[in-house]
């Protein structure tokens, strides 16, 4: 197969899946705020208004789906990273401990898994290379988020300087 037909299928598989979470981002955000508000070792989230608790979730959310349609774009990396460590610098001024911080990302990962199992079950043509994927292309921008989140976290909320 021509690599570049492959790339092709790859992001049009991944064009789909981020239509079919952003078409379910209303319940993947109820679920995580469930999953936050019910979580014990989160206790500074006691402490946020929804708004707060809710801040980055929508902006994560359309950057994770605009890196499902376009994977390879140093432009989406950047607002991604530019939207983490937005995140970690607010629960650094909100009280959280990094403890917290993982947690709350942790939910968040979470609450997309139901969703991708659920889009991979409507889906039979959904082989194994463009699952691998999907998966790794959602897998690498959590991990990303997250180190990015804790870098600006870690800096005590002050911009992390690019190595």
């Amino acid at each position: 197969m021509n690599p570049e037909k492959r790339t092709d299928s790859w992001q049009s598989i991944g064009a789909e899946l981020a239509s079919f979470l952003s078409d379910r981002r209303e319940a993947i955000t109820a679920e995580w705020m469930a999953a936050v508000e019910q979580d014990t070792k989160l206790p500074s989230s006691d402490n946020l208004t929804l708004h707060q608790l809710r801040d980055h979730l929508p902006q994560l959310s359309e950057n994770l789906n605009a890196t499902l349609r376009n994977a390879f774009s140093p432009d989406l990396k950047a607002e991604a990273a530019e939207t983490a460590a937005k995140h970690g610098e607010h629960r650094w001024k909100e009280g959280y401990d990094l403890s917290e911080l993982l947690r709350e990302f942790s939910h968040v990962r979470s609450a997309f898994i139901g969703p991708m199992i659920e889009f991979e079950e409507h889906h039979p043509d959904f082989g194994l290379a463009a699952r691998l994927f999907a998966h790794i292309t959602f897998h690498r921008f959590f991990d990303e988020a997250i180190r990015n989140s804790v870098e600006q976290f870690h800096g005590g909320g002050q911009p992390a300087i690019n190595k």
